[in-house]
């Protein structure tokens, strides 16, 4: 099993073209508007990868639920988290969605809208085998391998992993919390990886969807399980068509390998002579007609030549098929690059314009404190002016003192007194 660890089986499911058509958008009639169009089996909605949908929620579990397209309905499956899938304002661990639902995630809300193809039905394509679309349409279990452990499964979507809560519980260090999905996948079962940390083995190959038949061996962890279908119709090949040979005079079985020559007739022979004479033939096998036997030789290459071209034209096909099959892959591939690097690159762009949206609030502070700083610069300013007209008017008050003060000492200095007509002497008051 190590020695394939590294080579993992990428085996491309594709959903029934009468499946529901399913878009989810979040963040309607905001600038953040965003909108998925889910084109797979599973699509795990998570905070982080390897979850399909990455929203930024902290009320959010790195695999938080799963949308699950079995090709006839639509389910929505909690992944046992603490914070609880809600749909329609009601918390739910598995449920049918329908055109119109809306889901919530924490502080995250979801509008969910599914279309039915033309030709498609909004019933169950399983007409009266069950009811219900959240239950497998037959007893289905698995069983652990080499004990006598086993888990009868009933929901269609059902969880196995370390976590307490799982449906099929197995507890391990190699065992991740929320390690794979069992669920249903047209009638009958398949299995998802949910971004393990030891991975998936189905029948000893590594993938990360596969449908499951009956008796297929799972490996998880150190943990070999064994798929049990009770019904014949659940996880069962399907058969495949088989291409009708040319309708001519040499009719070869694709089976068996016997082949069976049809009595040529005449235009003027009836059927029963025919059949007539070819009896008698059958009858005397040595009595056959040279010219009878050229024709039926002749007619044996011709449809034999008419079969290898067959065989060549579905060999061209198939080619074909093939080489449209790999850059449909490789453009799978591309595409799924593509848009992991946007999601890198939108998830850099949401937390730098986090981190712009931080900053501006906080240049809005301090905008706001060197405003204030400003103003009240503006009014010490003011009262320095105010002041400073103040000691201006006040100066020339003195000077004006002053010059009254020197004239009326001048006008002193210069009496006489009127007795000795002796100029007066000003001094202090003690002399």
């Amino acid at each position: 099993m190590n020695d394939q660890a590294a080579q993992i089986l990428e085996l491309t499911v594709e959903l029934p073209t009468d499946a529901p058509l399913i878009r989810i958008t979040t963040g309607m009639g905001s600038a953040g508007q965003k909108t998925w169009n889910l084109r797979r089996p599973v699509t795990v909605i998570g905070s982080r990868r390897p979850a399909h949908i990455v929203l930024h929620d902290e009320d959010m579990s790195n695999a938080h639920c799963v949308i699950v397209n079995t090709g006839t309905e639509v389910l929505l499956k909690d992944l046992h988290t603490s914070s609880g899938t809600q749909l329609n304002k009601t918390r739910v661990n598995l449920a049918v969605l329908a055109d119109g639902d809306v889901i919530t995630l924490g502080d995250t809300t979801i509008q969910v809208a599914i279309q039915v193809p033309d030709g498609g039905s909004d019933d169950s394509g399983f007409g009266m085998k069950f009811a219900d679309p959240t239950k497998f349409p037959g007893p289905v279990s698995l069983h652990l391998i080499h004990t006598d452990k086993q888990w009868s499964i009933e929901d269609a979507v059902v969880l196995i992993g370390r976590h307490d809560d799982a449906t099929v519980r197995l507890d391990h260090a190699d065992m991740s919390s929320r390690h794979a999905l069992l669920f249903r996948f047209g009638t009958g079962p398949a299995i998802f990886d949910l971004g393990s940390r030891t991975g998936l083995w189905v029948n000893g190959k590594r993938c990360s969807l596969m449908p499951l038949q009956n008796d297929d061996r799972i490996s998880v962890g150190t943990f070999g399980l064994s798929l049990k279908c009770l019904e014949p119709s659940v996880g069962t090949h399907v058969d495949m068509p088989v291409v009708q040979p040319f309708a001519g005079v040499l009719t070869p079985s694709l089976i068996g390998g016997v082949h069976e020559i049809a009595p040529k007739t005449s235009p003027h022979e009836s059927p029963t002579a025919a059949g007539s004479t070819f009896a008698a033939q059958v009858d005397r096998p040595y009595a056959i007609a040279e010219p009878d036997l050229e024709n039926l030789q002749g007619n044996l290459s011709e449809a034999w030549e008419r079969l290898n071209l067959w065989r060549a034209l579905l060999r061209d096909g198939a080619s074909t098929l093939d080489e449209q099959r790999t850059s449909l892959h490789a453009r799978e591939a591309e595409v799924g690059a593509k848009d992991t690097a946007l999601r890198g690159q939108l998830y850099d762009i949401t937390r730098f314009h986090e981190q712009i949206t931080t900053r501006e609030r906080e240049l809005a502070v301090k905008i706001a404190e060197l405003q204030a700083g400003t103003d009240a610069l503006a009014k010490a300013r003011n009262a320095c002016d105010q002041r400073e007209d103040d000691l201006a008017r006040r100066d020339q008050e003195m000077i004006r003192r002053e010059h009254a003060v020197a004239q009326r000492w001048s006008r002193l200095s210069a009496t006489i007194c009127p007795h000795c007509r002796q100029p007066v002497k000003v001094g202090n008051v003690s002399d």
